[in-house]
């Protein structure tokens, strides 16, 4: 079994989940000065799922 020193996999996983993050909280700006509440709502529902994994990949990175 790998684990995250030796597999940085995980670790790159953790990145894409931070670039994720930035583009929906750039969206969700967006949709905040266009008015756009609707479009919020699903972002801010998108942003906390991936809040919830990049929780859930920083346990494991430490677990190691």
């Amino acid at each position: 079994m790998w684990s995250a020193m030796t597999d940085p996999r995980l670790a790159d996983h953790m990145v894409g989940l931070e670039l994720q993050m930035i583009e929906l909280e750039e969206r969700r700006q967006r949709a905040r000065v266009q008015g756009d509440r609707v479009a919020m709502a699903r972002l801010e529902g998108e942003i906390d799922h991936l809040r919830q994994e990049m929780a859930s990949t920083a346990e494991h990175l430490l677990a190691v």
